[in-house]
């Protein structure tokens, strides 16, 4: 136990110079991309059985759903309202790209369909993975991995494009300049979050519940104080480490051919949503970096960190992931089942 708890700290603390390295050269989200780096770098060349524990990640995932919820104002909310059909048309036209992504990569694979349209399916890691293991159909490997590297390929574009992007001076964001509460609130506010999603089954529980209270409570209550800096790269740590140990390189390894039609199939996805950041920016006159954090097909939280460490308008960006987020989660297992109800291994 001793050797398993001192291997973690040495973990964590490389992936924390890691990130302490990004970060010097003002990579956003450097310390999500330490953790991804230094977690895959160990699970490939030292210990294959690296892990991180899921229960860390999910408390993390806590104080960063209460740092996101925060950011919402009134202003922002009226905002939101007003580009209800922006939001509309984002998630339908990423959503139809994935739906095209999944048939590509079918028909290019050995995989069959139902696992090809759970592995490109954007913005759904947790369902995806928990459909594909209660589905004897799914190919579980295809799932995580597809998913994984979905994740990490929005995870490690977003520097390289935010830093074309926030050259857009509209990219900052003001901060309110109001009495705020201290930041020890998040504490109840996390709890009765958790506690309220769990009870009526909120897709990501452990984001959304913190995320809807913590708006909640800054719109209609009170605004609070921003979480201290060295929560927030712990919390970027552990997000990340946890990302980085689901991709194994022999599950990646074992799809083989497979690999490059989800590479390329990333890739466009990511055009795409570039494409829909300059015309919804071009249409509602936010910056170009809140424009593609909130198209890109990556994970809530991780668009919203990256929305936090770059000044991007954060409430936008929640409001348009968000929307694709319950949209994915509460319709695809009805339309999966449903398509699929009389699918056999040999003709999906």
């Amino acid at each position: 136990m001793k050797e398993f708890t001192k291997k973690r700290l040495i973990l964590f603390l490389v992936s924390w110079a890691l990130g302490y390295l990004f970060h010097s050269f003002a990579i956003p989200i450097p310390y999500v991309v330490g953790g991804i780096a230094g977690a895959f770098v160990s699970k490939t060349f030292i210990d294959k059985d690296t892990k991180w524990p899921a229960l860390w990640r999910n408390l993390m995932m806590c104080v960063a759903g209460y740092e996101i919820g925060r950011s919402c104002t009134v202003e922002t909310v009226m905002d939101i309202i007003d580009e209800a059909g922006g939001v509309v048309i984002a998630t339908v036209a990423i959503i139809i790209v994935s739906i095209m992504a999944s048939i590509w990569v079918y028909k290019r694979s050995d995989s069959n369909l139902i696992s090809c349209v759970m592995g490109c399916s954007p913005g759904g890691m947790s369902l995806m993975t928990v459909l594909a293991e209660e589905d004897k159909r799914a190919d579980m490997n295809l799932v995580v991995v597809g998913q994984s590297l979905r994740l990490f390929c929005v995870v490690a574009s977003v520097p390289f494009l935010a830093m074309q992007m926030m050259e857009d001076p509209s990219a900052v964001t003001t901060i309110p300049t109001h009495e705020e509460w201290p930041w020890p609130i998040l504490i109840p506010i996390c709890v009765a979050g958790y506690l309220f999603g769990k009870k009526f089954k909120l897709p990501s529980k452990q984001l959304l519940g913190p995320i809807l209270f913590a708006a909640m409570f800054s719109v209609l209550i009170h605004p609070t104080e921003s979480a201290p800096r060295l929560l927030m790269i712990v919390t970027q740590l552990n997000i990340g480490l946890y990302i980085g140990t689901q991709l194994e390189k022999d599950r990646l390894m074992a799809l083989g051919s497979t690999m490059p039609h989800l590479v390329l199939t990333n890739a466009v996805m990511i055009g795409v949503s570039v494409a829909m950041a300059i015309f919804l920016s071009g249409v509602y006159g936010f910056s170009l970096i809140t424009a593609f954090l909130a198209m890109a097909p990556g994970g809530i939280a991780e668009m919203c960190i990256a929305g936090l460490a770059m000044g991007a308008d954060v409430p936008i960006i929640l409001a348009y992931q968000l929307f694709r987020l319950l949209t994915i989660n509460f319709l695809s297992p009805y339309l999966i089942n449903w398509y699929f109800k009389d699918s056999t291994e040999e003709n999906v």
